[in-house]
This record gives C-alpha cells, structure tokens and sequence, in this order.
C-alpha cells in the first residue's frame, strides 16, 4: 500500500482536476490519495482566491461521494505560514473539516522566493538560509500544522549557503521532534534544479536521528507526476532506518509500516 498527500487541482496551481489525479493515482498503483490545494493569506497567483474555499469543499465532498473509487480520497490543504498571521491561518484551518494540514514556507517578508528567482543574485544567501530555516522551526512551534511540508525547500533553485547546514538540520529537526509534526518526504524536488528530494538525504539523517515521523508527497501538479519517484523514495527511508509512514483522518495519525 502507498500513499500521495502532496497534490494540487486547477482549483489552485494544478492544471488537472481531482478525477485526473485519482487515474494517474489508480494507474500508479496508489491505495489512497489527499488533495492539498494551495491556501494563501497574502496573495499570490498560484493559491486558490479565499472566496473559493467553499468550491473547494464542495468538490471533495462530490469526489468523496462517488461510488466505486479505486482510491481512498483524503481532504488536506497546504497553508503557507506568516508569523504575523498565525491568528488568521487559525481561524481558517478551524473552519475547515481536513484530514491533515501541511503548513509551508514560500515567502520570506513579502518575497515570494518559490517562484520569483530575480532575487536571488541580489540577497545574502546565508542569510536567506538562516531566515528560511527560522520560518520553518517557527511553522513548527505554532502548532498550526500537521505536516511540515518540503522543510528544504530555499535549495530549490540551486542556491546554496557558504556555510555547512549541519547546525541548521539539527536544529530544525529537533524543533519538528519537539513539536510533535510529521513531516513529508517531498519528491518533486528532483525534478527542480536543486535536483534532490526535500529533504536531502543528511537533513533526512537528522530527522532520522531525532525519530520525527514521516509522510510522502510527490507535490504533483499534473496527474502524470502523482506518485513520482515513490520507489526511490521508499528505498531512502528504509536505508535511513525508517520503519513507518504517517498517514491522516481528521487530523489523527495512524502508522503504515514500509515495507
């Protein structure tokens, strides 16, 4: 049995509908699939408009509805996190009934750094980093969030710090064990710039180390990628000494052992 919690509609910057990615699901050999479309609080092109949360709602309902799916169907979203906002972000997950929320960081201040590359010849990429990995611990420490999503994600261009990341890893990892998230083994990544898995393999050690659970997302836009790279991905976590994935209903963990 495997699993995708990592997955984006048209509803936000996914080009498929939901039945496509249950096919691509099916095709792939997948048991059980959650959707996880963008919600934003400051605006940006590729979240889903606030006001369409409630479509949102209604077309897993009707998904969820159908008879015969060849796929369990989850309902999560991926919330980016603002310190400054945590009270709104609050409000919104507690009006929705989600089987997991992945709480991500795709801004530093008002940049949006996932997808505006311009910057990047123009910062102080160390301090980039220490910022990034300051949100990320902080996402954590909010308890807003049942998943952590791709926690390494500042590398995604291909940028990278003078320093060695080790202290960082540790760091963050102790924070997620702290905290109590789980968090994903995101494989989209490799097929970015940075060319790697979130998290790369030595910050994957230190959550090993720190026995932080984990889940697996392929952060699919279209239903081609949904499941991407999952052998490969199974193969790394069981070479770490990984011995279960975490999987969600109604915000309660259960446990799948690999195997």
């Amino acid at each position: 049995m495997l699993f995708d919690y990592h997955m984006h509609t048209f509803l936000s910057d996914g080009k498929d509908s939901h039945e496509d990615m249950i096919s691509g699901a099916t095709f792939r050999g997948l048991s059980e699939i959650g959707f996880s479309d963008h919600i934003c609080h400051k605006p940006v092109g590729w979240a889903m408009p606030m006001e369409n949360i409630p479509y949102m709602v209604s077309r897993i309902n009707a998904v969820r509805s159908e008879e015969n799916l060849p796929v369990n169907v989850k309902f999560g979203v991926e919330v980016d996190y603002f310190p400054e906002l945590e009270k709104e972000i609050g409000e919104t997950i507690a009006s929705l009934d989600v089987d997991y929320v992945i709480g991500s960081v795709h801004f530093i201040d008002d940049w949006n750094f996932d997808t505006d590359i311009a910057l990047y010849d123009q910062i102080d990429i160390n301090k980039f980093y220490r910022q990034y990995f300051r949100l990320v611990q902080q996402s954590a420490l909010s308890g807003l969030f049942d998943i952590i999503g791709h926690c390494d994600l500042a590398k995604k261009f291909g940028y990278y710090p003078t320093f060695p990341l080790d202290e960082l890893y540790d760091q963050t990892a102790m924070i997620f064990k702290k905290t109590d998230v789980v968090v994903e083994l995101n494989t989209s990544g490799r097929i970015k710039p940075c060319n790697e898995f979130y998290p790369s393999i030595s910050f994957l050690q230190r959550i090993a180390h720190h026995k932080v659970p984990i889940t697996l997302g392929s952060d699919a836009h279209v239903e081609q990628n949904v499941g991407q790279f999952f052998d490969e991905a199974i193969m790394e976590l069981k070479a770490l000494g990984f011995k279960e994935l975490t999987m969600f209903e109604k915000r309660v963990r259960h446990t799948l052992k690999i195997s």
